[in-house]
């Protein structure tokens, strides 16, 4: 048995976790012969990025984001659309469409804001109609659609998060730094976190003990790798090629421009 200490900033834990949701049977299975939903987010970015073997502008790959100290959302008109893919080609429909015909053969891969220590995961939503989870969760549920979402332990939580979302919702603030947002709890979701990437990527534990950090490193989480020396060693060579990932600059938002200024916290002057 050999153990290792092991600390990832927030875009290196995005770049493990995207490469360990790809690598793993489900995806491969899907990318084959059904449907890939990849929903807008920070970390999905990263996944799309494995998937299609190229850069993309990960930085406007969002809608909600929580940035510059506070919850907002990106202009509109800078909204990307969601990644579906077909047999591991782009979809060439509307992403509702494909949710009318994916079933339980095929893969929804959504991020989220808190995972809690019953490993249970939500989202923020702050759109009346419930934005990407209101509009998509209904068909997965229902279909038996396999919902994955990769989140790093960055945003672990204490409390949980069917509890925490009781306290939310776009009217139940009287102020704030930012847009009101409900906490919504994703059903039936599979989290793949650091802990699973390490274990789906190298076959080794990784076991959370220390997390935040400073002069660049906050948000960063730092583990106790374990594991016998073959596994151990693609487990060094896969943290040395997520090391280094650059931090992931969010697209600059302008509150003069923001649909929801009028319900945010900052854009009104509320706080």
């Amino acid at each position: 048995m050999q153990r290792a200490l092991v600390t990832l900033r927030p875009s290196e834990s995005k770049r493990l976790i995207a490469k360990a949701v790809v690598a793993m049977d489900e995806v491969q299975k899907a990318l084959k012969n059904g449907f890939v939903y990849i929903a807008t987010g920070t970390t999905a970015a990263y996944i799309a990025e494995e998937l299609l073997g190229e850069k993309i502008e990960k930085e406007k790959w969002t809608v909600g984001t929580i940035s510059k100290g506070r919850t907002c959302v990106t202009p509109k008109a800078t909204w990307p659309k969601h990644l579906v893919l077909y047999k591991g080609k782009p979809f060439e429909g509307e992403p509702l469409e494909a949710l009318k015909e994916m079933g339980p053969e095929d893969v929804f891969i959504k991020g989220g804001n808190a995972i809690d220590i019953n490993w249970n995961v939500a989202v923020f939503a702050a759109a009346p109609d419930g934005g990407t989870i209101g509009k998509t969760f209904g068909w997965t549920i229902t279909k038996g659609v396999l919902t994955i979402t990769p989140i790093s332990l960055e945003k672990f939580v204490p409390t949980p998060v069917e509890e925490s979302a009781k306290l939310t919702g776009i009217y139940s603030f009287d102020w704030g730094t930012g847009l009101y947002a409900a906490l919504v709890p994703i059903p039936h979701a599979h989290p793949v976190t650091e802990v699973e990437a390490y274990k789906i990527l190298a076959g080794v534990e990784a076991i959370p003990i220390a997390a935040g950090g400073a002069g660049g490193a906050e948000g960063s989480v730092t583990l106790v790798l374990e594991g016998d020396g073959e596994n151990m060693e693609k487990a060094k060579e896969i943290t040395k090629a997520v090391k280094g990932e650059p931090p992931l600059e969010p697209y600059t938002e302008d509150c003069s421009i923001c649909p929801f200024a009028r319900i945010c916290g900052l854009g009104s002057g509320s706080f």
